[in-house]
């Protein structure tokens, strides 16, 4: 999910949120599932392509979400540990010298390895702390024990 925001007059805001239809951000379903839960319909939903992507977008008035941006924040900001995170164990899947991990994941295609990676991102993100770095990315600290366990357990 990307989010924009826009001035909307008296000093209000718009909320833009683009949902991409071909690979899903993993806070997608989080946020879907929070508006629903809190019975919450955007002002307009549109369809819009930007480069040949296809994306879903919401407007919702900042008076409307306001007591939910934080909540949203949150939503968003677990994706993108999760994206990370997943972005981490592929990393350490193409360098590991850990024969286990390495037959396990051998016969494995890109998708398949990706896939593989992202099903143990979900179930190491809550042992997992994140530090932001002076250039404001997010490093994983995660023990490469903890991260072999649960790469093995998702193969």
């Amino acid at each position: 999910m990307m989010v924009e925001t826009e001035p909307a007059g008296l000093m209000m805001l718009r909320y833009k949120l683009y949902f991409n239809q071909q690979t899903p951000d993993p806070e997608d379903a989080w946020v879907m599932a929070y508006f629903q839960e809190h019975g919450l319909q955007p002002r307009r939903e549109l369809w819009e392509e930007h480069d040949g992507v296809a994306y879903k977008l919401l407007h919702f008035g900042q008076c409307y979400l306001g007591s939910h941006v934080s909540a949203l924040g949150e939503l968003y900001q677990r994706g993108i540990e999760h994206t990370v995170l997943a972005q981490h164990l592929l990393e350490m899947l193409a360098h590991t010298e850990d024969a286990t991990l390495r037959a396990g994941t051998a016969a494995l295609d890109e998708a398949a390895r990706k896939a593989l990676a992202t099903a143990a991102a979900v179930r190491l993100h809550a042992q997992t702390t994140f530090e932001t770095t002076e250039d404001r990315n997010l490093r994983v600290m995660l023990d490469e024990a903890v991260a072999r366990e649960g790469l093995l357990r998702s193969i």
